[in-house]
């Protein structure tokens, strides 16, 4: 018998002397503002951000899809904290 156990997430926590970004439901930390790279990409429900790296996100499957700006290779991210 196998007993499966769920393995507990931590969450990361960013420098208090940079600008963050964070969930807009739960406000964990998921970039600081020194990571971004470009706010010029528009899709289908709005405004897109490049970031170098980020923390406490989840990522689906990477897909193109023609946004305002192009043909992108792009993938969808959600919060690990809250699942939003």
């Amino acid at each position: 018998m196998v007993k499966m156990t769920k393995s507990k997430t931590f969450q990361a926590y960013l420098p208090n002397c940079h600008r963050t970004y964070s969930c807009v439901h739960c406000r964990a930390h998921l970039a600081n503002h020194d990571e971004l790279i470009s706010k010029s990409f528009q899709g289908s429900q709005g405004r897109a951000y490049l970031f170098n790296s980020v923390v406490n996100v989840g990522c689906g499957p990477a897909e193109e899809r023609v946004l305002l700006t192009g043909l992108h290779a792009v993938a969808d991210i959600y919060c690990e904290n809250c699942k939003t």
